[in-house]
């Protein structure tokens, strides 16, 4: 097995086994630091009938895969996770370990590095080394600044925000291997218990995912403005996103909601209609290539990060812009 100042992955799959994105964008982001180290990358799933997404992955530029199949891990349990994840770390003694910034690992990872006795860097955007240190940066006070953190102690726990790192380029034959790990998982020592598991089915495409995000802001005015952005994002295949006044009002759901309290999103194009540009907000989709604003106040905020913008009302916008990408579209 591979050990030597390796960077450790740790993978997420989908309800339905399938890697999850962001795990793809971590193991491109781990080959970057791996080379600046002179290191190799291995990556590690668990779960339970997962061993062919451990093969999938081994299509990917990973040094080995290491593979936990345990009937006990059939769902996200955080004792159980983190005792087979600590084992890992045991045997394989990474110098640094990468996961994506997800519902799981904002739980996971303190766990790892409190029993690691090590630090944590959480919501990471970018990773720069030179010869001498490596630097991992990430948005504080309202993504108002820039902070570069290194660390004081190994191994270095990361979680990388979604979408600011191209996805692993898949090859057609293997590169690396599966290596199984036999873990001892205490069930009975667990002080938590799974009682019910609840899954609200999504409607078209999540925010993290889209290429395209529609986002309405107090300014549309009602929830029948965000019938009308659905309309426009189904038109350009894109998502429903909102800035928290619409969420707060009832307007749109929370899962929609876009910002620092919300999801972090950075698609091709993000439109905004209706919203300000509050700090709160735009430390949510900063992060997107292109801006589109609408907006009836030329002294929004959102304006100054925007890269296209439109002063008007959204009644007399959204419709226009339907149109005409319908006629576009014919």
């Amino acid at each position: 097995m591979v050990t030597e100042n390796s960077v450790l992955v740790f993978v997420e799959l989908s309800a339905e086994r399938a890697i999850l994105p962001i795990s793809l964008e971590c193991v491109a982001a781990a080959g970057r630091l791996a080379d600046s180290l002179g290191s190799r990358v291995l990556a590690v799933v668990m779960g339970n009938g997962v061993r062919e997404a451990a093969r999938e992955l081994t299509h990917y530029d990973l040094a080995e895969v290491c593979l936990i199949d345990h009937p006990t891990l059939e769902h996200y349990q955080p004792e159980l996770f983190l005792s087979a994840f600590l084992q890992v770390c045991e045997c394989v003694k990474p110098k640094a370990v990468l996961m994506g910034d997800t519902l799981t690992t904002v739980d996971l990872a303190p766990r790892i590095a409190f029993n690691l006795d090590t630090g944590l860097i959480t919501d990471c955007v970018a990773i720069e080394s030179d010869k001498d240190e490596v630097c991992f940066l990430k948005p504080v006070y309202s993504s108002n600044v820039m902070a570069a953190y290194s660390f004081a102690s190994e191994p270095w726990i990361v979680t990388l925000r979604s979408r600011v790192e191209e996805p692993g380029q898949r090859a057609e034959a293997p590169v690396g291997e599966v290596v199984s790990l036999d873990v001892e998982i205490d069930v009975a020592g667990t002080k938590t218990e799974v009682i019910q598991r609840v899954t609200e089915e999504d409607a078209g495409l999540k925010l993290t995912d889209a290429e395209v995000v529609v986002s309405g802001g107090r300014g549309i005015g009602g929830p029948e403005g965000f019938e009308q952005l659905s309309e426009l994002a189904a038109i350009l295949n894109g998502a429903v996103g909102a800035s928290r006044p619409p969420v707060d009002l009832g307007w749109a759901t929370p899962k929609a909601q876009v910002g620092q309290t919300g999801e972090k999103v950075a698609p091709t194009v993000y439109i905004a209609v209706g919203i300000s540009g509050a700090t709160q907000h735009v430390a949510g989709m900063q992060g997107s290539k292109t801006i589109v604003a609408v907006n009836k106040d030329p002294k929004a905020n959102i304006f100054k990060i925007a890269d296209y913008g439109v002063v008007g009302s959204c009644e007399e916008v959204i419709p226009s812009l339907k149109d005409a990408l319908l006629e576009m579209r014919k």
